[in-house]
C-alpha cells in the first residue's frame, strides 16, 4: 500500500513538473546522472548497512542530492547560474535508483541466502592453559560484544 501510494504521488510530482518545468536535454541528463549517482550511492548504502531498506534509500537519494548540489556550485561559480530544476531532476534520478534497488535487492533478503549462522556452539573454543571456554568474537557478523560477555559468563558459572 505504501509503495503504490509512493508511485502515485511520484507519477503527480512528475505531471505537476511537466506542466511548469520546460524540460530540455540539460534536465534529461541531470536526470541520468541522478539515476547512476543513486544506484551507486545506494548499492553502497545497501551492503554497507546490511540490506537495510531505509539506508537503501537515504544513500540513493542522498548520492543524487549531493552530486546535483554539488554541480550547480559549480555552475553558479562558472557561469554565474543557479537553476534549482536541475538539482530536483538529479535527486529525481536517486528516486527512481531508490525505487529500482528496492525491487531488485528486494528478493535476496526474503531469501536469507548471505545469512550467517551465529551458532554458539560451532564459535566455542576451550583455552589450554586456563581451561575456559571462550568465544571468538571475531568470528561473529554481529561483532556484539554484550552478548558475547553474556555467554561467556553463562558457560563459566554453568546455568
Amino acid at each position: 500500500m505504501k509503495k503504490s501510494f509512493l508511485f502515485i504521488l511520484l507519477l503527480c510530482l512528475c505531471g505537476i513538473l511537466k506542466a511548469q518545468i520546460t524540460i530540455s536535454k540539460d534536465k534529461y541528463l541531470h536526470f541520468g546522472a541522478g539515476v547512476i549517482i543513486g544506484s551507486i550511492g545506494g548499492y553502497a548504502a545497501h551492503k554497507t548497512f546490511d540490506g537495510d531498506p531505509y539506508w537503501t534509500w537515504t544513500g540513493a537519494v542522498g548520492s543524487s542530492l549531493a552530486a546535483g548540489i554539488v554541480k550547480e556550485s559549480m555552475d553558479k561559480a562558472e557561469y554565474g547560474v543557479w537553476d534549482n530544476s536541475d538539482i530536483l531532476f538529479t535527486t529525481l534520478g536517486g528516486v527512481v535508483s531508490g525505487l529500482a534497488l528496492e525491487l531488485l535487492l528486494r528478493n535476496k533478503r526474503r531469501r536469507g541466502r548471505s545469512r550467517v549462522c551465529n551458532c554458539y556452539a560451532l564459535n566455542l573454543k576451550r583455552s589450554v592453559s586456563t581451561n575456559e571456554t571462550v568465544f571468538n568474537i571475531a568470528s561473529f557478523k554481529s561483532h556484539n560484544i554484550t552478548s558475547t560477555f553474556q555467554a561467556q559468563r553463562i558457560l563459566r558459572e554453568g546455568l
